[in-house]
């Protein structure tokens, strides 16, 4: 359901969530966001920004 971002997760295969952007619409990235919210998940990866920012089209 966010898979549809699917360069960005060639670009970062280990995270979560693959809407990178505000406009990018990940549905299974707010799911994941809910469940650690209410602690049912731990330890979900997150692409650190200066990373991001590296790879950031410009």
């Amino acid at each position: 359901m966010g898979e549809g971002w699917h360069n960005n997760h060639h670009a970062f295969p280990r995270s979560a969530f693959h809407g990178m952007r505000w406009w990018q619409i990940d549905i299974s990235a707010y799911v994941i966001r809910m469940l650690e919210a209410v602690e049912l998940v731990k330890n979900v990866y997150r692409v650190p920004v200066h990373v991001l920012a590296e790879k950031a089209v410009k």
